[in-house]
């Protein structure tokens, strides 16, 4: 027994000692932190979107395959405030909207999108939505484009940290106007690319910085340094102290700076847990939640006073919602 308890004794030491030289690396890596720089003052949001809300993580599960027209479709029925999406490059150079360079259609068909043509994609498909009969394919970034309304930020994820990737990305997007709604979730290759197709479109892009540091400071201070219009904080539960819900520091330094804040993700179903997250982290800052269950979602964001977006677009719309966005905030 004695050894034994010596062996925990020894065992316990350890872990103090790790978790101690575990804070000590912290406090040195966030006590290292550049001196504020001063940005060129940015452009600002267009009238008519958002300031706060909820982001449909890509298009959430609204009993649809997500990353598709038909999941993006009922997201906006419901009046969110983002939509999340991400994109690749298929071996011709077209962008289509997909996470995971490899996929598996419902009838077991799989194939890789980087390998693949764009007729090779599209051939794959998915179960359809609830209560529809038409199946889902993985659309192209521009036929996405063309079903969001004008009043709804675009959250674009781009998978590959490519700059010929992101060039076709925000060319895509210049194409159809939308520079001005279009997130471009980046990593530190890709941003210049983006950035130079904006400033040849005679506009500004919205970059949010997806090159993440070990240590949350130190991806906020980057984020800063680059001038970066948006950053996209994650959560990673079995690790709160490097990647939990953000401090009153990180926040204040990133609104002194002008940044705002995406923040990925809430899983959670229930109405009521969603809203006791969701209201805490808009109490903290935080400008929109990403979340899978949006339709839970936008009931607890009604519950907390943050109607749903009424769509628009210009001109006719692609698509007529069943019922349109409604909110009876409970008194």
């Amino acid at each position: 027994m004695k050894c034994a308890w010596i062996g925990r004794s020894s065992q316990q030491s350890a872990w103090r000692f790790g978790m101690a030289l575990a804070s000590t690396t912290l406090w040195l890596g966030c006590a290292s932190i550049s001196s504020p720089v001063t940005c060129e003052l940015s452009h600002t949001p267009k009238p008519g979107l958002p300031e706060r809300g909820i982001s449909a993580h890509r298009g959430g599960l609204l009993d649809c395959p997500v990353n598709t027209v038909g999941a993006f479709q009922r997201a906006i029925c419901r009046g969110v405030h983002q939509i999340e999406l991400d994109v690749r490059a298929t071996a011709d150079a077209a962008i289509v909207v997909a996470h995971d360079d490899h996929v598996t259609g419902a009838d077991g068909q799989t194939l890789h999108i980087s390998t693949s043509t764009l007729a090779q994609v599209q051939g794959v498909r998915f179960e359809p939505c609830t209560g529809e009969v038409e199946r889902e394919r993985i659309p192209t970034l521009g036929e996405a484009l063309a079903i969001m309304p004008q009043n709804l930020w675009i959250n674009v994820d781009i998978k590959d940290n490519d700059p010929r990737v992101a060039k076709l990305v925000a060319k895509t997007v210049a194409k159809v106007h939308r520079l001005d709604q279009v997130i471009f979730a980046v990593r530190d290759k890709a941003a210049p690319a983006v950035r130079q197709v904006a400033k040849e479109a005679g506009t500004k892009s919205w970059i949010a910085n997806m090159s993440r540091e070990i240590l949350r400071c130190q991806y906020v201070d980057t984020t800063i340094t680059s001038c970066d219009e948006f950053i996209q904080l994650v959560n990673l539960p079995y690790l709160p102290f490097l990647r939990g819900k953000p401090s009153q520091d990180t926040m204040d330094r990133l609104k002194e700076a002008g940044v705002q804040v995406n923040y990925s993700w809430l899983r959670e179903e229930e109405e009521s847990e969603l809203r006791q997250e969701l209201g805490d982290l808009f109490d903290r800052g935080v400008d929109f939640v990403l979340v899978d269950h949006a339709g839970q979602a936008m009931e607890a964001a009604c519950a907390l006073g943050i109607p749903p977006l009424v769509p628009r677009w210009n001109g006719r719309p692609p698509f007529i919602c069943p019922v349109p966005p409604r909110c009876t905030p409970a008194l």
